[in-house]
């Protein structure tokens, strides 16, 4: 297993497919996932986002521990994240009878004996061939895509299902993705199958990254610095940092590290007037009032006001008076004009396969012509409310180019009087992020970027002409 990727390494299959799991005990695997055999079918068919199914059944459970909850976590996320592959390693399994889910759990384990998992259903034999069928199906999907790797992407044939089963991601993806070769799609959707590590953001205004570090390491939980957000933090591991001093007293955020560079990039300035126009949870809205230093206003707004929720307890906790939730979409243009506007659009999620591996199957071709209209018109509603000479940050975790750059040309057309703004400090010409397209205003991650860990993004930073 020595061949490589477009660049990636083979190292052992459980690297490669989603990272070795060896603090979770398997004795009772049978048992809590045969009860969660629903999973499978939510995870074909559809239906609420696994982060919220997994909350609810658990807290149904109250008798599930935390091992308990970590075996059935893993085990459904590996399935969402290789359904394809499982499906065709078990293909006489009908989604519901909790097979596929078993078999997830004992290739993310990468048990070369199922026997240390008792009570296996026939015993260990069949286990064993469903995982050496596993193995040899990515084998010969690596194999066909290792040899085509330079090549076009093709409409159709055993390259392009090869790419669509071992990824387990829709085909249709291929058609809008950012990607013109087979090696340069396999780079950027294996990065996006590794699970992803819990990462803190240091408050701007309160204290620094590197106290944050300290706090963590003095309470015994393992952190490093984020290699790309300023104020970012990595946790490894399982920890419940939620409870810890520095959570609960607001002095760090739990965020993505690409959220946290969505605020960085945005480059706000104090006693400036910020709108966030889709906000969502709060967390964006949060780091730039951050940023900002407590000065000037951030107005927070979401077509769901509920979303916003515990926003203004997380601004309080946080000493952040300078947040205000609007849930009236007329008051807010009525406040007009901004600064700075943010908009970060309802889109496909497609960047989001790290911690949301059913985005992959939540949306349709036709989904995506609904949300592409709907961020035209999202777009098309703040362009008159951003100040003369001021910036609209345009935002998806989305993969693919009709919400992304098609959707920021077709938005210049419409709007002459906007134009691209280079990614640098808004004050000066120092960049905020030495990046390939940082001068042309948009940022596309992460393809351009190693070592970053965070969602895949997209930004365009347009400035409105005037003074």
């Amino acid at each position: 297993m020595s061949e490589k990727i477009a660049g990636v390494a083979r190292r052992p299959r459980w690297a490669w497919w989603g990272g070795k799991v060896s603090d979770v005990n398997p004795r009772h695997a049978v048992r809590i996932l045969r009860a969660a055999a629903g999973f499978e079918e939510l995870i074909w068919s559809g239906g609420p986002p696994l982060d919220r199914a997994l909350q609810a059944h658990t807290r149904a459970r109250r008798n599930m521990g935390r091992n308990d909850r970590a075996v059935l976590a893993e085990a459904v996320y590996h399935l969402a994240r290789n359904r394809e592959a499982i499906r065709r390693a078990l293909p006489d399994a009908v989604p519901g009878d909790g097979d596929l889910l078993l078999l997830a759990f004992l290739d993310r384990m990468g048990l070369a004996d199922p026997g240390k998992v008792p009570h296996l259903p026939g015993g260990v034999a069949p286990w064993l061939q469903a995982l050496g069928r596993l193995e040899r199906l990515r084998a010969a999907w690596v194999e066909r895509i290792g040899a085509r790797q330079k090549e076009p992407i093709p409409r159709s044939g055993p390259v392009r299902e090869a790419l669509e089963a071992l990824f387990s991601v829709p085909g249709w993806w291929f058609d809008l993705g950012p990607w013109d070769r087979v090696g340069e799609a396999v780079r950027e959707l294996a990065r996006l199958r590794r699970p992803q590590e819990l990462t803190l953001r240091a408050q701007a205004h309160r204290t620094d990254r590197g106290r944050v570090l300290r706090e963590l390491r003095e309470a015994g939980v393992p952190a490093r610095p984020t290699d790309r957000s300023p104020w970012g933090v990595r946790v490894a591991g399982r920890h419940n940092v939620l409870r810890l001093p520095l959570i609960r007293e607001g002095r760090a955020e739990v965020q993505d590290e690409g959220s946290q560079l969505v605020a960085c990039l945005c480059d706000p300035k104090p006693r400036e007037k910020v709108l966030d126009f889709c906000a969502g949870g709060g967390g964006k809205a949060l780091a730039l009032a951050a940023a900002m230093g407590g000065r000037g206003r951030v107005v927070a707004h979401d077509a769901d006001p509920a979303r916003l929720r515990d926003t203004r307890r997380r601004a309080r906790r946080g000493g952040l008076g300078n947040i205000r939730v609007e849930p009236s979409a007329e008051q807010v243009g009525r406040e007009a004009p901004y600064d700075l506007i943010l908009v970060d659009v309802p889109c496909s999620s497609s960047g989001t396969l790290r911690r949301n591996p059913d985005a992959a199957w939540r949306w349709t071709r036709e989904d995506l012509a609904r949300l592409t209209r709907i961020q035209a018109e999202i777009l098309d509603r703040v362009a008159p409310w951003v100040r003369p000479g001021g910036f609209l940050v345009y935002v998806t975790c989305s993969l693919l180019e009709p919400e992304n750059r098609r959707q920021i040309e077709s938005f210049l057309a419409r709007h002459p009087g906007f134009e691209p703004a280079p990614l640098g400090d808004r004050t000066g010409h120092a960049p905020l992020l030495d990046v390939p397209g940082a001068d042309r205003g948009v940022l596309r991650l992460p393809a351009v970027l190693p070592r970053y860990g965070g969602d895949a993004f997209f930004l365009a930073r347009l400035r409105k002409g005037g003074t």
